[in-house]
């Protein structure tokens, strides 16, 4: 599991550097071109908005990887041994439902958007490119909340046999 977890990783944040790198660059070379050549490449807005959702969604999952995402962890954090092991499992179970659901009405969108032919206006991209995003990142969503989970998991039980099993 060690080696997907570090395949997964590096796709993801490969994914967010470049994906940032490239917003940056073209809207720096936009603004720069409409203050200096008072013209505007109207493709790249198009492009920007696309790749701002992936990076948004990507981020998304690696802010579970990482445990970041904001929370009540004021219970958690004052509980000790299998109470905290079981609000992590609550939360975790939580955090899969809402992936769950962002997974089944992400996909139900796209199948929209393919069977719609919706495409963008100046490019005619296909409108299912930014819409893939939330299913396919909620699979990596899913994946590093079951890892995340698992992880806190494990800490809690074992710093309850550190203490002797004495802990509430």
């Amino acid at each position: 599991m060690n080696i997907i977890d570090k395949i997964i990783n590096h796709i993801e944040e490969i994914l967010i550097v470049i994906m940032m790198a490239y917003m940056t660059i073209m809207n720096f070379i936009n603004v720069l071109g409409r203050y200096v050549f008072s013209a505007s490449f109207s493709f790249t807005e198009e492009l920007t908005v696309t790749v701002f959702v992936w990076v948004t969604m990507l981020g998304i999952a690696l802010g579970f990887k990482r445990n970041v995402h904001l929370g009540m962890s004021f219970v958690v954090d004052h509980s000790h041994g299998k109470a905290k092991a079981a609000l992590i499992l609550l939360s975790g179970i939580c955090s899969l439902l809402f992936t769950a659901i962002l997974l089944v009405y992400g996909a139900d969108m796209v199948q929209s958007q393919i069977e719609m032919g919706s495409s963008t206006p100046v490019l005619g991209m296909p409108q299912y490119v930014q819409g893939l995003a939330m299913p396919v990142c909620a699979i990596f969503i899913g994946y590093h909340v079951i890892g995340i989970t698992y992880k806190l998991m494990k800490d809690a039980l074992n710093e309850e046999k550190k203490d002797g099993g004495a802990a509430l």
